[in-house]
């Protein structure tokens, strides 16, 4: 099982889990490294961390860095929404992700509610779903030009909603066209994707992102893989990693990119 989860998050975002008892989850996990990686602020969105209090928040992931020594390793991530600012200073690591779209005069919601999906669609998009997925993925596209940013979280989030009714067609040819053509473009920017478990462990999904089509055409791309939880409470820390695994190997994968205090290094499957 890997060893190491860099998606979590805890009560100074939308996490139901202290940062210790996310780190003493992981330490019973039998994880060997961990990190949290807290929701960048974001004017009126209580899922993000208040701007006043990321020191508060470094504070304490170097306080349980020094407490946790020799039992586990700590770090302090951002999960980053590109609609945010891009102030990465104090953070070991960086995940960008696109939880927000702006289109047709208002923001919309990329994983809150099916209905907002929906609703997406229909009115700034004139109900043409291929279209709103070839924006969501241009907009994924831009990580590609931001330099501190490590790792591309759940590259297909917008498909969250789809077992419960279909949104989006991820067969149609200009839906793949337009994910490929992100996909191609972060991982020539050396990008590393994460196969993410956070949408089966809390019931939406019975696959992990990105989907088996796109995890192996990232492969065939010679893209960099990482396993995260996006673990929302401590009960969820490296949720289904073994399966994860499983599904990287299927996918042809033979390595895991995994950070270490010099920086992220490959270390085999």
């Amino acid at each position: 099982m890997p060893g190491q989860d860099l998606h979590a998050h805890s009560t100074f975002d939308d996490g139901k889990s202290s940062c210790e008892e996310m780190v003493r989850a992981a330490a019973a996990a039998g994880l060997e490294s961990f990190g949290i990686s807290a929701h960048s602020p974001l004017a009126g969105r209580s899922w993000t961390v208040p701007r006043d209090r990321l020191d508060d928040l470094r504070r304490e992931m170097a306080r349980l860095r020094r407490a946790y020594e020799g039992q586990i390793r700590v770090y302090t991530g951002l999960e980053y929404d590109i609609e945010s600012e891009a102030d990465f200073a104090g953070f070991d690591y960086v995940i960008a992700s696109v939880h927000i779209l702006r289109a047709g005069g208002r923001e919309w919601p990329v994983d809150n509610r099916r209905a907002d999906a929906l609703g997406m669609i229909r009115t700034a998009f004139h109900g043409a779903a291929d279209a709103a997925a070839a924006f969501y993925f241009s907009r994924v596209k831009t990580i590609a030009g931001i330099p501190g940013a490590d790792i591309v979280g759940h590259f297909d989030l917008l498909t969250k909603f789809n077992e419960q009714g279909p949104v989006y067609d991820t067969s149609s040819f200009a839906y793949r066209r337009a994910a490929l053509d992100a996909m191609e473009a972060l991982v020539k920017a050396g990008k590393i994707f994460e196969l993410n478990t956070g949408g089966v462990s809390r019931g939406y999904r019975t696959g992990f992102y990105p989907e088996p089509f796109l995890l192996e055409a990232l492969r065939e791309m010679g893209g960099k893989l990482t396993i995260s939880s996006d673990s929302h409470a401590a009960g969820t820390v490296a949720f289904a990693f073994k399966e994860a695994e499983e599904a990287a190997v299927r996918a042809g994968f033979r390595s895991l990119w995994t950070l270490t205090d010099r920086g992220f290094a490959e270390t085999p499957l």
